[in-house]
Formats: structure tokens, C-alpha cells, sequence
């Protein structure tokens, strides 16, 4: 092989790397809370690494890896504030629940560690979906549900502080349900 060809062969295996991934943002979601883009970034030469995200902005603040579907993020009118949710899914203890007073323009947060709330933010969806169950105080608890399985999230907005996540996973053919709870949000399987 002829040096010539070498260095041809180099500069486009080079240029394929560093101009080999094309990256896109498209909004998922806006209202006059928030505005919610999808960034993507396709890698052409290695598929296996492309990636994409939910990035949300709410009062001049983005917020990367946020969770669950459209709207994605609960209204608690009560507090004057929307609930939403950070941290991939599917990365063990990467949840953050984010509560903002969309009056106030302040947020309080605090790790959710293991936990999967969030992650059925939606609208109308009959598979599952989640919305907040109750205020009480400074106190409040997320319920998710869906046709086999229903998660409860309990939080303490006085000591700013994910509580803990009961979990019940029904088994309709065998007629069992298995249950767990995360203390924290913490797993007690790793």
C-alpha cells in the first residue's frame, strides 16, 4: 500500500470519528411552566453509543436527564410548585426529585437514590401513570399506578427529604403479589 493511500485512509477514518456524530434538539413539550427539549446525539460510526435525553427548563433553569413522558412534571397547586424528576432510569442511583414554587422561583431537592419516581409522569395513558395522591402539611405522596404493578412515593418537604418507595408487583396467574420497600429511595438488593 502506497503511503499516499495510508494517509488517505487515516484522515477520513479521523474525520469519521470527530465529525462522525450529529447532535439534534427538538422541544418534546412547552406550556407556561416549562419547555422540554429532547437532545439526541447519533454517533454514526458506533450506534452503540448514541444518546439522548430529556432537558427541561423551567424559570430560566435546565434541568438534563429529566424523567417520565409529557408533561413530564407533576402540579401541586397547593404549593404553588411543579414536582419533576432527574436521573436516568436506568442508572442505579441517579433519581433527584426537584420541587420548584413557580411563584417564589425557588427549588428545593434532594436524592431519591434507587427509587423510580418520575418515571411515569404522563398524560392519559392507560398502562401507568402517576399523580400526586396527597398533601398533608408538609407532606406528600406520589402514587403510581398500572395494570400489574402500583409504587407509592413518600416525601417530607419540611426536612426536604425523599421518605421511601413501596413498591407491589401483582401476579394475576399465580394470584401472588410481591412487595418492597426503599427505604430513602435506597435499594436493599445491591
Amino acid at each position: 500500500m502506497s503511503t499516499f493511500f495510508k494517509q488517505t485512509i487515516l484522515v477520513a477514518a479521523s474525520s469519521l470519528i470527530f465529525v462522525g456524530c450529529i447532535k439534534t434538539t427538538k422541544v418534546a413539550y412547552s406550556d407556561k411552566n416549562v419547555t422540554v427539549s429532547f437532545k439526541d446525539t447519533a454517533n454514526l460510526v458506533n450506534v452503540h453509543t448514541s444518546h439522548g435525553y430529556y432537558e427541561m427548563t423551567v424559570c430560566g433553569i435546565k434541568y438534563s436527564e429529566v424523567r417520565g413522558f409529557n408533561p413530564f412534571y407533576l402540579s401541586i397547586p397547593e404549593k404553588n410548585s411543579i414536582l419533576f424528576v432527574t436521573g436516568r432510569d436506568y442508572d442505579s442511583g441517579q433519581a433527584t426529585v426537584h420541587i420548584v414554587n413557580l411563584k417564589t422561583k425557588t427549588e428545593i431537592h434532594f436524592p431519591a437514590y434507587d427509587s423510580h419516581i418520575g418515571s411515569n409522569i404522563r398524560t392519559n395513558s392507560p398502562d401507568m401513570s402517576e399523580v400526586v395522591e396527597k398533601i398533608d402539611g408538609n407532606k406528600i405522596i406520589i402514587h403510581a399506578e398500572g395494570f400489574d404493578k402500583s409504587f407509592r412515593y413518600y416525601m417530607d418537604l419540611n426536612n426536604p427529604k425523599f421518605e421511601k418507595e413501596e413498591a407491589e408487583f401483582r401476579n394475576s396467574p399465580l394470584g401472588t403479589t410481591n412487595r418492597y420497600v426503599y427505604i430513602e429511595g435506597k435499594s436493599p438488593f445491591k
